[in-house]
This record gives structure tokens, sequence and C-alpha cells, in this order.
């Protein structure tokens, strides 16, 4: 294995992925209960502080794959066609930032959690899954990219 790709895969640190739901749709997101989702842009903010399969580069090539046992709050989205992963922003670091940035994404866009507790199970948060009113994707992207400066030197992945 060549070593830069083992020296991804011990990537840490926090990432955003960008969401649309190509048409409106129910589902059960765990234990939370019965969500519709309607057509439009979703953020989901988590961290992946670990390495090999807990790293950030492979908590988001399993956030994109769609066969995959549901574990995550996000996994009840990610696994449906309707769903289409359009981006994911990060930044490295070794420290839990996605609350930091989810409130940062809250106040920076007209944007609310899907469901109270989804994708912050284990903070205070509202939730770090959101529902975005309609922007242009590149938009949102340009608007991410702003907030996650703030920790760090933003990647694409």
């Amino acid at each position: 294995m060549p070593l830069f790709v083992l020296r991804r895969s011990a990537l840490r640190g926090t990432y955003t992925i960008l969401l649309a739901c190509n048409r409106p749709f129910k589902l059960r997101i765990g234990k939370l209960g019965l969500v519709r989702l309607e057509k439009g842009y979703y953020f989901y903010t988590g961290s992946a502080l670990g390495r090999g399969a807990l790293s950030l580069e492979q908590r988001v090539a399993r956030h994109r794959r769609r066969n995959k046992r549901v574990k995550w709050h996000i996994d009840y989205l990610t696994v449906h066609d309707e769903i289409v992963i359009v981006n994911v922003i990060c930044t490295r670091n070794s420290r839990r930032l996605e609350c930091k940035i989810n409130r940062q994404i809250l106040s920076n866009f007209d944007s609310e959690p899907v469901i109270r507790g989804a994708g912050a199970s284990d903070c205070k948060c509202r939730g770090h899954l959101l529902s975005v009113k309609l922007l242009h994707a590149r938009t949102m992207v340009k608007r991410l990219e702003r907030i996650y400066a703030i920790y760090g030197k933003p990647l694409l992945l």
C-alpha cells in the first residue's frame, strides 16, 4: 500500500456533509422517530478522531456507501437513493469541534435541525442534521469554507 494512502487514512478531524434530497420521502431515524424530508439541501456535521476505520477519510468513505449496516443517524439517510452527497468539507484537528461548527452553521445559514437529537446523541446540541433553505450548492460550500477557516485549513473530500 502506498505511503500516502496510509497517511491519509490516519487523518483526524471534523467534517460537514452537504446532502441533496432529490424528492420528498419519509423515513424513520432510529429511536428518534419518523421524519419527512423535503426536496432540498441538508447538512450533517460530525467528527472522526480515530485511526483506520475511525479516521476522517474512512468515515467519509463509509458515509458515501449505500450498502452498509445502519449505525449512526446519518446512515438512515445515506442508504436511500433519494439522498446524494454533494460535497464534504472538513478540517484536520484532534478535538471535537462539531458542536462549535454546527452552531456556526446555524447562525450563518437559514437552517434548523431535521429532528431533535439527530447526529447529536453525545452532546447537548439540538441536532447535527440540519435542513437548509434552498441556496445554490456552490454558495453553501463557499460559506462552509469560511466557517471551517476559523478552525483550520478547509479541505474538500
